[in-house]
């Protein structure tokens, strides 16, 4: 079983500047993340904050759609939201409604069970988070759950969230972050510093490029997929759930993670590369059925593959 946590947000993605029109689907970095892992078979535990309005019922509702396991706080207030326009390129550019003010706290025995624990974007920022992300992070250490935060910024990291990020940098042992977040984190320096970060596994998608890990003193790097790109929201998000896939799938976890072999993690890599393009080919977050199955089909192996060889989660 793999725990995430993160932030949800009903996306309002505008269709017209005048008059100003929207369309709305669920959204957020981790819930994309866990959703696209549960429609790959993977039994998910996803851990976050809804309000009590109709937009916090309906947001329930279709995160259960998507066969997740649910672990939500629930405020006395409304949804949040984020209004998104894309440019030219498809590239959003967000505007965030978030009204949640309570301390976050987890249910008991959130992580148990788990064999990954997932976190990062917006959430893991915020003051009011910090105690419970806290004891989870304690509670998914003592799961012996391989640890993996993917920061997502969406602004320049303010002193205190700087420091707040180095704190989980030394609880972690796989760091995911595109080429926009190590400039906002490095920006003397981004590839360097994330190179040299004493983290078992690091990688650095750098969006059409492809992408770059850092295992110990080795690197493998691989080139983008060229696809005609519709938008590219979620595409990071997909990224990270191939990389978790493909890392469970070959049978690795936080005691076997330094002992990844070169091979491998050329070939999670690469499905991770491809599960990101596949993002890009559709509007918005949620992967295509069809490009998802055959993804999984070529990487993970069909339905009877799955049963008969994944390590159990």
């Amino acid at each position: 079983m793999l725990a995430l946590l993160g932030e949800v947000l009903v996306d309002l993605i505008q269709e017209s500047q005048d008059p100003l029109r929207f369309r709305g689907v669920l959204g957020g970095s981790a819930l994309n993340t866990a959703a696209t892992l549960a429609r790959l078979g993977f039994p998910v535990r996803f851990l976050s904050e809804v309000g009590e309005d109709w937009v916090s019922a309906w947001s329930e509702e279709e995160m259960r759609r998507r066969g997740l396991e649910l672990r939500l706080f629930r405020h006395p207030a409304p949804m949040p939201l984020a209004l998104v326009r894309l440019d030219a390129e498809g590239n959003g550019e967000y505007s965030f409604h978030r009204p949640f003010r309570l301390p976050y706290r987890p249910g008991p025995e959130s992580p148990r069970g788990a064999r990954v624990f997932h976190f990062g974007s917006l959430l893991a920022l915020e003051d009011r988070v910090e105690e419970g992300l806290g004891l989870l992070l304690q509670e998914a250490a003592e799961e012996g759950a391989l640890v993996s935060y993917d920061p997502n910024l969406r602004h320049s990291p303010t002193p205190k969230e700087r420091k707040r990020i180095r704190a989980y940098l030394d609880r972690i042992d796989l760091l995911k972050l595109s080429l926009e977040d190590a400039k906002l984190l490095f920006p003397e320096d981004p590839v360097g510093a994330v190179k040299t970060l004493d983290i078992p596994l690091k990688v650095l998608t750098l969006g059409r490029e492809g992408a770059v890990a850092f295992l110990g003193e080795e690197a493998v790097r691989l080139p983008g997929k060229a696809v005609r790109v519709k938008d590219t929201v979620g595409a990071g998000d997909a990224f990270t759930a191939g990389l978790l896939a493909l890392l469970l799938r070959k049978g690795y976890g936080k005691g076997n993670l330094p002992r990844l072999s070169l091979p491998d993690l050329k070939d999670i890599l690469e499905g991770a590369v491809a599960l990101s393009a596949l993002a890009c080919t559709v509007r918005g977050a949620y992967l295509p059925e069809r490009g998802l199955r055959s993804w999984q089909a070529r990487y993970l192996g069909d339905e009877e593959d799955l049963a008969r060889g994944l390590p159990p989660l």
